[in-house]
């Protein structure tokens, strides 16, 4: 399917991506690119890539695969860059968790040789580095795919080709709905995580244990790649955490009421829903 793949950034996702396509695609040769010298060195001395460099010009040469594994601000000058000089016809993909603003960004401009398709796989932790690379990351995981009018048919269909070999898990959702959903499940939770840091007591994160250490397990991920999620979906977080805050006046008033029951009806509906899940 695909003879050269560019796989850029070698963190968790980049690298677990890199050692993955290394069995899913043994007909292709996989190059790495990273600003990291250490990532790269490790990713050659496991095998997960052929090739490792961090010069993104040399690396994207020839590729008629490119896939983005950086943070959401990046991916328009490393297009930039991959136009000139990867195959034509190349499908350019990333794993980021915005979708609208980086396709209205990536539809501004015509592109010589690269089609992008916004692709989400919902895998992941909140570790980082080559160092955390699990090269099983991405089997039967969930992978969200978005498409609009400027998206080509034919990418779109090799990107679907492409997770198809990891995952039988693909839905296909408009660039505005998943960013709404995503911001619900995943970025909301990271912020109020992030929250719940600042919120707590020096002397309580002395004695917190496994409920804690789960709630807030998110907030140790790098602010170098919430910080533009956040920025990028805005409109959508600052919606859902509106919903929120009326969710924790609902809290708030029911611990203030005396009669119990409405609390534990409260408690029993959002135990229900967590069971379903």
């Amino acid at each position: 399917m695909f003879k050269r793949i560019a796989i850029i950034g070698l963190g968790l996702m980049g690298g677990s991506l890199a050692a993955a396509c290394r069995k899913k695609f043994p007909g292709a040769r996989i190059i790495g690119i990273s600003r990291s010298r250490e990532a790269l060195a490790f990713a050659k001395k496991k095998k997960w890539v052929h090739e490792a460099t961090q010069d993104v010009l040399l690396g994207a040469r020839g590729a008629d695969l490119v896939v983005l594994c950086t943070p959401v601000n990046t991916y328009l000058p490393y297009l930039k860059v991959i136009d000139q000089v990867c195959a034509k016809g190349a499908l350019a993909m990333d794993v980021g968790s915005v979708k609208a603003a980086v396709l209205k960004e990536v539809n501004s401009r015509p592109w010589k040789n690269l089609s992008f398709v916004g692709c989400h796989p919902m895998v992941g932790s909140h570790k980082r580095g080559i160092q955390a690379v699990d090269p099983e990351l991405y089997n039967d995981g969930l992978v969200l795919l978005t498409r609009d009018r400027e998206t080509c048919p034919r990418v779109y269909k090799l990107a679907q080709k492409f997770w198809h070999r990891f995952t039988s898990k693909i839905v296909e959702l408009p660039p505005p709905m998943h960013d709404k959903l995503v911001g619900e499940v995943s970025h909301l939770p990271h912020a109020i995580a992030a929250c719940l840091m600042h919120t707590v007591s020096t002397p309580a994160l002395k004695i917190a244990s496994t409920g804690f250490r789960d709630t807030t397990r998110i907030a140790a991920a790098a602010s170098s790649v919430w910080q533009p999620i956040f920025s990028a979906n805005r409109k959508v977080i600052l919606s859902v955490l509106s919903c929120f805050e009326n969710e924790l006046r609902t809290f708030k008033r029911l611990l203030q009421n005396p009669n119990s029951k409405k609390l534990v009806r409260f408690l029993n509906v959002a135990q229900k829903k967590r069971q379903k899940l």
